[in-house]
């Protein structure tokens, strides 16, 4: 909140300037938690143990205070390295540091620079004036970082060795411009410094008080917010902030693991799998320095590797294991699954009594023994177009050249593609050794293990390397996985083109109809383009490379709109449409309470169907309720 009004401050001759938390702020939630910034770095600049500092920040506050009780006015920053029992090499390193992160985490504070500004632009004199330890030629440089400029003069306490608590600094100040105390205006934040010492000395005063993110220091999440708060231009546009907000934050993290990861295992050839892959690839070219780490797309999907292999078992019980991993298994995906289309085989589908929108639940569909006689009818269908299918989808993996070790990269969750190709590069005889990073990898990883292990590693939950990992996207599974969505539709298998080059066939995409683009393509185009801004403008900013974000910490956000939604939230993202294995869901699409109560088994199969599943609860329920519990209540239950 600002207390102030700008004709009052303009009738005084002479306009006086507070620094910090009234024309400057941090992007620290505290001052003192530049300490915490300035052990990162210098411990990442020191690797070894013995060479590391612990415990900076409460030895850089003792100081301080120590300093403050032998000297009577203001301290110099040298003057309370004196205090700090290092050597003086690491003194002068440790505050070298502390001016250099000062620097880099000041940012304007906009409305109070505004005033500044209109106060030049009338003509009005206009000084700074601050209680300040940091040298003077440094106080210059961050007003001047920060575009604070024109001002005719800086009185600093470092440097006159008075100060604002005191009151000697504003007489100081009445002397050296020769001013009355009612000529004077000063505008600051602190109550005795600011306003209660230069008010009993005559001085007229503006009180402003800044709103304060909640601190945690503990996650640097109120950190990490404060740079997105400054950072963003386009607040206004509600998915662009939530592509800047949230997506791009956990892309940003998680393009940094996988470099790390890679550097680690010395991997330098990796496949970015498609279609979640590629805004994650492009993510990747913007961070990458590392010029041994060479990056290509695959285009891929589950249904381009699925298929080609089923020759090798085309039974019902391995399709199973191929299948998305839902508890309502629809028979339009089981036909999508084995790469048929329904439509094509509707006289069969009828034979057995089924019809387009017949489902089945996973746990008793091995009983429906009409399915199987379906199933059974299909079968030399499959293998004939699975063959076909293998050996064109073969020949595009040895044109991009996909051999020996390397790394995949997608979304997750089981590492089912991972096994299709593993499995298809056995078969024709080339050697490989895949190792997949993934978003998360979930707790039924499992399924794809019959074909031999895989090696997975997951950046949010990893289920594979710890069975006490947390599923921490599933109630909100198809919210999150649109977000990654690449604006074309998925890939069919491969066909030849023009030149005799294997390039992917795709399918229509989901959100082109009649040749016209729909509003979600351009609602995925501006939260993915917002997320990739939010990538190159955090890059820039050099003392965040030493924050350790960790990913629970980079997806905050994002969960908190998956798991807390506002009605905003549903308003905007609700009727987003969600397309799986041949079937299209609304992210949520939950019918009137009255309407389940009287139609009970609907709610059952609509909360199934549902990608959003804590979503549909808050817009049937509409009240504040604990919903993560009721889901995983109602999921134990299904």
């Amino acid at each position: 909140m600002i207390l102030f009004r700008t004709h009052v401050i303009l009738k005084h001759d002479c306009v006086s300037f507070d620094i910090f938390d009234t024309l400057v702020k941090r992007y620290v939630s505290l001052p003192t938690d530049v300490f915490d910034i300035v052990e990162l770095r210098y411990n990442s600049l020191h690797g070894t143990s013995n060479e590391k500092i612990r415990g900076f920040k409460e030895l850089r506050i003792n100081a301080e205070l120590k300093a403050r009780k032998k000297i009577i006015e203001e301290v110099s920053i040298d003057e309370i390295y004196n205090f700090i029992e290092f050597s003086p090499a690491i003194n002068e390193e440790l505050k070298n540091l502390e001016l250099k992160t000062e620097y880099e985490v000041c940012i304007p504070n906009k409305s109070i620079v505004g005033l500044f500004n209109e106060c030049l632009k009338n003509g009005k004199k206009v000084i700074i004036t601050s209680d300040m330890y940091l040298p003077e030629d440094i106080i210059k440089d961050i007003l001047s970082h920060c575009g604070i400029t024109g001002y005719e003069k800086l009185y600093l306490s470092s440097s006159i060795k008075r100060t604002k608590r005191t009151g000697a600094l504003f007489r100081y100040i009445l002397d050296k411009e020769n001013l009355k105390p009612c000529q004077l205006v000063h505008i600051g934040d602190t109550l005795k410094s600011d306003f209660i010492r230069p008010k009993i000395m005559g001085i007229h005063t503006t009180m402003i008080t800044l709103t304060k993110s909640k601190v945690d220091n503990t996650s640097y999440l109120s950190l990490l917010n404060n740079v997105i708060d400054y950072m963003c231009q386009t607040k206004e546009d509600y998915f662009k902030y939530l592509g800047y907000r949230c997506l791009g934050p956990l892309l940003w993290g998680y393009i940094h693991w996988l470099i790390k990861n890679f550097q680690k295992e010395d991997l330098n050839k990796i496949y970015f799998f498609a279609r979640d892959g590629l805004i994650m690839k492009k993510a990747f070219d913007i961070v990458n320095k590392d010029e041994r780490l060479k990056s290509y797309y695959l285009e891929v999907s589950r249904r381009s590797l699925r298929v080609p292999i089923l020759w090798n078992d085309p039974s019902f019980i391995n399709l199973l294991t191929m299948l998305s991993p839902s508890k309502r298994i629809s028979l339009k995906s089981i036909f999508d699954g084995v790469g048929l289309n329904i439509i094509d085989h509707i006289a069969l589908v009828r034979k057995y009594g089924y019809d387009l929108n017949s489902y089945f639940y996973r746990n008793t569909i091995l009983e429906e023994n009409r399915l199987m006689l379906l199933y059974n009818e299909l079968q030399n269908e499959i293998i004939l177009n699975s063959k076909k299918e293998f050996v064109l989808m073969c020949e595009y993996m040895k044109q991009m050249h996909v051999e020996g070790r390397f790394a995949v990269v997608d979304i997750g969750w089981s590492g089912g593609m991972q096994r299709f190709l593993q499995k298809s590069l056995g078969i024709i005889g080339i050697e490989n050794e895949i190792l997949g990073y993934y978003t998360g990898v979930a707790d039924y990883y499992k399924r794809n293990m019959n074909d031999g292990k895989l090696s997975l590693h997951g950046y949010l939950f990893d289920f594979y390397n710890n069975v006490n990992s947390v599923d921490k996207r599933s109630p909100f599974v198809g919210l999150y996985e649109t977000l990654f969505l690449e604006q074309k539709g998925s890939v069919k298998n491969y066909i030849r083109d023009k030149n005799e080059w294997l390039v992917a066939e795709r399918y229509d995409y989901e959100y082109q109809m009649n040749g016209e683009l729909q509003e979600e393509y351009y609602i995925v185009e501006k939260i993915q383009s917002a997320a990739l801004d939010f990538i190159n403008d955090i890059e820039a900013i050099e003392f965040v490379k030493y924050i350790p974000f960790t990913p629970d910490v980079l997806f905050a956000n994002l969960k908190a709109v998956g798991l807390s939604p506002s009605r905003k939230d549903l308003k905007m993202l609700a009727k987003f449409r969600f397309f799986d294995e041949g079937e299209t869901f609304s992210l949520v699409s939950s019918k009137s309470f009255i309407y389940y109560v009287f139609n009970p088994r609907c709610l059952k199969n609509d909360l199934l169907s549902s990608k959003w599943k804590i979503g549909f609860l808050k817009c049937l329920l509409k009240i504040p309720l604990p919903y993560v519990k009721l889901y995983k209540i109602l999921k134990n239950r299904n």
